[in-house]
C-alpha cells in the first residue's frame, strides 16, 4: 500500500465544497437537495488505484465555510474546547495535517474569491514556520450559473500574480461517472 495523502478542502460558506467531494468520492451529485445543510467537519477516503503504480489513499477532510471571522475557522471545534481545559496554545489540526490544500470559491460571488484569496495567504503563513512550501489549489466552482460575478480574466490575473500555475472551474454539470480523484494528484 503507497502512502495516505491528506488534502484539506477549505472555503467560505455555500461555496460547493462538499458538493464537489460527494461527487468525487462518493458518485453522488447533491446539487439538486433543496434544503443546505452546513458542514462543520466530514472526512472523505477515496482509494487509488492503478495497475503500474502502488496503491495511494486520498483523505480529503471536508471543512465548515468560513465566515467573516476569518481563516482561524479552520481549528476543528473539538480542539478549540481542550485548548481551553489544558489551557495550551493547540496548533491548527488541518496545518498539521495537510499534504495539500484546495480552495474553493464561487464564481456567483466575489466575497468568496476574497476569503480564497486570504485562507491561501494564511495558509503560506502557517506553513511558512514549518515547511517552505505545500501544494495548494484554487478551484472555481458553479461554473454553470449565469449570475457569475467572479470573471475568469480577473481569476486568471490573480494567479498569475500568486504564481499559481493553474486554475480550473466546475460546475454541477461535473457527471459522477466522469468524476476523477486522480486529478487531484496531478497538481
Amino acid at each position: 500500500m503507497g502512502r495516505a495523502m491528506h488534502v484539506v478542502v477549505v472555503g467560505g460558506r455555500r461555496v460547493g465544497k462538499t458538493a464537489i467531494l460527494r461527487q468525487v468520492a462518493c458518485f453522488e451529485d447533491i446539487t439538486s437537495k433543496v434544503k443546505y445543510e452546513p458542514t462543520i467537519d466530514d472526512t472523505y477516503q477515496v482509494l487509488l488505484e492503478e495497475a503500474d503504480r502502488p496503491r495511494e489513499v486520498l483523505i480529503f477532510h471536508d471543512t465548515g465555510g468560513v465566515a467573516d471571522h476569518g481563516p482561524t475557522e479552520l481549528k476543528r471545534p473539538y480542539l478549540q474546547k481542550v485548548e481551553k481545559l489544558v489551557k495550551k496554545r493547540a496548533e491548527n489540526y488541518y496545518v498539521q495535517v495537510a499534504d495539500a490544500f484546495v480552495i474553493v470559491y464561487s464564481v456567483a460571488d466575489h466575497e468568496s474569491f476574497n476569503k480564497m484569496d486570504l485562507l491561501k495567504k494564511f495558509i503560506e503563513k502557517q506553513f511558512g514556520k514549518d515547511r517552505k512550501e505545500v501544494p495548494i489549489v484554487a478551484l472555481g466552482n458553479m461554473k454553470d450559473l449565469s449570475n457569475r460575478k467572479v470573471d475568469s480574466d480577473f481569476a486568471y490575473s490573480w494567479a498569475a500574480r500568486e504564481r499559481e500555475e493553474s486554475k480550473f472551474s466546475l460546475s454541477k454539470k461535473l457527471k459522477a461517472e466522469k468524476s476523477n480523484p486522480s486529478i487531484l494528484m496531478d497538481f
